[in-house]
């Protein structure tokens, strides 16, 4: 692959390649004309950039450092495997926020960028407290991005990274108030879909905020018919683990039966080397034992996690607003 092109050329390559903004097959075209025509000649015929967004690129490293018209960003908040989100500041009035950017590969994606701005859209309507706000979804350097509400604190999945540790009392409180959060999605319609730790955050006053709604809809619209799957397969359901399109609340119920197990035991119900096992795992596996009988557990949250997490979803809670009813039953004992 020998080319005129410099070292930093071919990172800079390399880079708009790893970030989503050319393919493989567009990289190599532009080192294999670089040679007669020129990188940037080159780079602007393959992708269509002009020469000011080619600048804006290398300057911002393919966007690991943006720079977005209208605000100040401070810090990386974190990635996932379809968009960063950063922490940013309005120029305008100063008003801090939090700016998600679609990978620029799948903002090229019909279906993954119509599932962005359906998210964008059900987080400016919803008029849920612990949801968190949305205000606007906007492109910008061929990518889709979502401005948001920004919250103060960390992930549940942030804090069992970190080692934290959650009492009984404390991760009933959590799926109390999530359930409070999926009780009020439902009122609008709206199932998650993809409820875990990592979409669940906890503020300065240990409030719990949903802060992903990317697979959030109805029964399991957006998906691709029956027999796929949306989601994350740690967590899922049984009937999202085989792909059925009569989803409802029950299957946010078992994934937040899921969160309650990791948060109280320190680890996942189901572990497996690839996805293709946990979801076998999820349609047929009953819980351990072994870690539900070694005392690890109180009677109480024993009973909430089979009963949440029960393989039958007519066994399970029949929503969410059954399972708080439960919740502050027994809390209140």
């Amino acid at each position: 692959m020998s080319s005129s092109a410099s070292a930093e050329d071919q990172q800079f390559l390399a880079l708009l390649t790893s970030r989503g903004f050319l393919s493989r097959e567009q990289a190599q075209k532009v080192l294999d004309g670089s040679n007669e025509h020129g990188l940037e000649s080159c780079l602007k015929t393959v992708s269509g950039f002009s020469e000011a967004e080619i600048e804006y690129l290398r300057q911002t490293r393919a966007m690991r450092e943006p720079r977005i018209p209208g605000y100040t960003i401070e810090r990386l908040l974190g990635k996932g495997g379809t968009a960063e989100v950063y922490a940013a500041k309005r120029n305008k009035d100063f008003e801090r926020v939090a700016l998600k950017i679609l990978r620029p590969d799948l903002s090229r994606d019909k279906v993954a960028a119509n599932q962005f701005v359906k998210e964008a859209k059900l987080l400016q309507e919803l008029d849920v407290p612990q949801v968190v706000n949305g205000m606007r979804v906007f492109r910008f350097m061929h990518t889709l991005i979502l401005e948001m509400e920004r919250i103060a604190g960390a992930t549940l999945l942030d804090w069992l990274d970190q080692g934290r540790k959650f009492s009984e009392a404390e991760a009933l409180d959590i799926v109390c108030e999530v359930a409070v959060a999926l009780e009020g999605m439902r009122e609008h319609g709206v199932i998650h879909r993809d409820l875990k730790p990592g979409n669940i955050m906890l503020d300065r006053d240990f409030t719990v905020r949903l802060i992903d709604l990317g697979f959030a809809g109805e029964g399991n619209s957006g998906g691709h018919g029956e027999g796929t799957t949306m989601g994350t397969a740690a967590y899922l359901a049984p009937e999202q683990a085989k792909g059925q399109n009569d989803l409802d609340g029950r299957a946010d119920i078992y994934s937040l039966g899921v969160t309650l197990y990791q948060l109280v035991l320190g680890e996942l119900p189901f572990v497996a080397s690839d996805d293709k096992e946990l979801l076998r795992m999820q349609v047929l596996d009953s819980l351990k034992g072994a870690a539900m009988k070694s005392g690890k557990v109180s009677p109480m949250v024993h009973y909430f996690l089979e009963k949440m997490m029960a393989k039958d979803r007519d066994v399970r809670y029949a929503s969410a607003a059954e399972l708080i009813e439960d919740l502050e039953a027994h809390l209140g004992d």
